[in-house]
């Protein structure tokens, strides 16, 4: 189902699943077959914003954009707990196919982007940010410091509790990232955690399972 203008609308998915969606007339929102939605979808203002749930996701959170040629796509059979912000113009936020998220904080601004893979799981009270939003600036050249950056995370990646992944992120496929890590660069291990974040083991991989021993099949289940 595919909407261009919706103005203050609310849906009801059975009782206790309450979704408030509220786009001006020059965006659009589509509902590719989720299995439920709670929460709401605002554009503040801007127009030719575009929002995307995917087929047999549940979505439990809230979108928020404001500016204009933002698009916000999140997967197929996603389990999405959190919150997502856009400011700003031309950005773009997806969360991949098969990715779960118990909560979440996304702050995509300053022209940058926020891209998670697919089969990947997020923990609680993680924050995902393309931008310090504020400025360190140098005294003698009065230049910024801290410039704002893209995010990429790649497929199959956990990320633990209490996680923040910074500006300029880029976190390589099949990794995990530990509860409390702060990612602020590009990883292409396999484990990294520590403040700021360190490589700290290679040849690891994660399953959502819980058993002493896995086959090869097991553990690469999620490539295809």
């Amino acid at each position: 189902m595919k909407l261009s203008y919706v103005s203050r609308v609310v849906r009801f998915i059975r009782a206790r699943w309450f979704f408030l969606l509220d786009m001006p007339e020059g965006n659009s929102f589509e509902n590719k077959g989720a299995a439920a939605l709670k929460g709401h979808v605002i554009v503040k203002r801007g127009t030719g914003n575009s929002v995307t749930i995917g087929s047999g996701t549940r979505f439990d959170g809230s979108i928020e954009i404001q500016g204009t040629r933002n698009t916000v796509v999140i997967g197929d059979n996603c389990h999405f707990r959190g919150k997502i912000v856009v400011k700003d113009h031309g950005q773009t936020v997806v969360f991949g196919d098969h990715s779960t998220s118990n909560s979440v904080y996304i702050l995509c601004q300053e022209g940058a982007s926020v891209r998670i893979g697919r089969w990947c799981m997020l923990s609680r009270d993680i924050e995902i940010r393309t931008t310090d939003a504020h400025s360190v600036i140098d005294r003698q050249t009065g230049k910024r410091l801290n410039t704002p950056a893209s995010i990429t995370i790649g497929d199959h990646v956990w990320v633990g509790v209490g996680a923040v992944i910074n500006k300029g992120a880029s976190i390589a496929a099949d990794s995990i990232v530990g509860a409390m890590a702060f990612v602020n660069g590009v990883f292409e291990g396999r484990a990294v955690n520590g403040v700021p974040a360190r490589i700290a083991k290679r040849g690891v991989t994660w399953n959502r399972s819980r058993k002493k021993i896995f086959s090869e099949e097991e553990m690469n289940a999620w490539r295809d």
